[in-house]
């Protein structure tokens, strides 16, 4: 096979789409010297896979970063690249795929559906009339579809019930090897560099609506007012959107020198930040897969998360979960965990366990075994769109 993968998504700070997409080329290149690949890049990252892949990869740079640039690109050279490659296969792993199709299969990856059943959550961008008809008309484009979790899944279907369940393929992600148990002298010339203190509560994640922040601020200040805490409260990740409010719920003169913002770390310093804390809280409304639990579980720290989507399904047996919604819970169950060593160490081993189980080289020969039927489809002449 002839198969493209449209890099063009890619930001280097990454989210989980971006360590999706680096991880996706990684691990294909390890595993599969049987077919041709072309990474197709931005001009930013044309050095990113410098002397990192076989022969049978090779890279060119198809567009620049900015949005514009990269969606005309996208629906215009990536075609003709493809054309002119003689591509069988091109792979658009985030969310949009060309409209002019060609003689290539297409596959897609979705990874998740927030911005159709949680708009009010994402940006004007992400909720707006243009945005979500061209997802759709890529699904509906697309012969195959793949997804992270049966959640996400669930819900593509629940919004899209013509499509084919059978063209839609749960490919989970993977935990990067440098999510690990870390020495206590690597842990604290982390934390003595970054200017954090131990003991803490961790987040890790975008500051934005969908990551039910307020919700753990407001645990976390209910536990100091009470005096059942002494950790202070980490927050890494970048900003996002519409975050004022949560900034100025942090500048409360009760919380002033115990919660700290880190901005967005990168995984060199991100895996001791996760192995040094007492507590990780991941209090999501939804998510379509979920990789900073998952991580923070690798590094050996007990998890509270919620009882939502994918995040049930990944974590549920492995970390404390709680209803999104209640406030009361999340400050119950940080208390108790943090206080009861052998809960704190049942979930710690049990962490360890489960986050061993999602690797990257699975998300990998996943995603060729669907490359492989999608093309056993195409030569048999099956069509794999909607029902009708």
């Amino acid at each position: 096979m002839r198969i493209i993968v449209d890099f063009t998504a890619f930001i280097p700070q990454s989210t989980g789409v971006d360590t999706y997409l680096k991880q996706l080329v990684l691990h294909l290149a390890k595993i599969d010297s049987a077919n041709q690949y072309l990474i197709c890049l931005n001009f930013e990252d044309r050095h990113l896979f410098a002397q990192k892949l076989p022969e049978n990869f090779s890279c060119r740079i198809l567009s620049a970063r900015l949005r514009a640039i990269r969606l005309i690109y996208q629906q215009i050279a990536l075609p003709i690249t493809a054309f002119l490659w003689k591509a069988d296969i091109i792979h658009s792993p985030a969310f949009i795929m060309p409209f002019i199709r060609g003689a290539s299969q297409h596959i897609l990856t979705i990874h998740d559906m927030t911005s159709f059943s949680h708009p009010h959550c994402h940006n004007a961008l992400r909720r707006s009339s243009l945005y979500l008809s061209m997802v759709r008309a890529s699904m509906v484009r697309a012969d195959m579809i793949i997804v992270p979790s049966l959640a996400t899944k669930k819900v593509i279907l629940e919004f899209m019930p013509d499509l084919c369940p059978e063209n839609i393929h749960v490919t989970p992600l993977g935990v990067s090897k440098g999510f690990r148990l870390y020495d206590r002298t690597q842990i604290q010339d982390t934390l003595k560099r970054l200017r954090i203190s131990q003991p803490y509560i961790l987040y890790v994640g975008t500051l934005e609506p969908r990551k039910n922040l307020p919700a753990l601020i407001e645990a976390y200040r209910r536990l100091l007012q009470a005096g059942a805490i002494r950790e202070d409260l980490v927050i890494a990740g970048k900003l996002g959107w519409d975050y004022d409010v949560l900034l100025q719920q942090i500048d409360m003169l009760a919380l002033r020198g115990k919660v700290h913002l880190t901005g967005y770390l990168d995984q060199q310093d991100l895996g001791p930040v996760y192995s040094g804390a007492r507590l990780f809280v991941y209090p999501s409304l939804i998510e379509g897969f979920g990789l900073p639990p998952l991580e923070a579980m690798a590094c050996g720290t007990p998890t509270i998360s919620t009882v939502s989507s994918s995040l049930s399904e990944n974590l549920e047996g492995a970390a404390e979960l709680i209803p999104p919604d209640n406030i009361e819970a999340l400050e119950d169950t940080m208390k108790h965990l943090l206080n009861d060593e052998i809960l704190w160490n049942k979930r710690r081993v049990q962490g360890l366990e489960r986050a061993s189980q999602y690797r990257w080289e699975r998300t990998a020969m996943k995603t060729l075994a669907s490359y492989q039927v999608t093309m056993t489809t195409a030569q048999r002449g099956w069509h794999r769109g909607t029902k009708n």
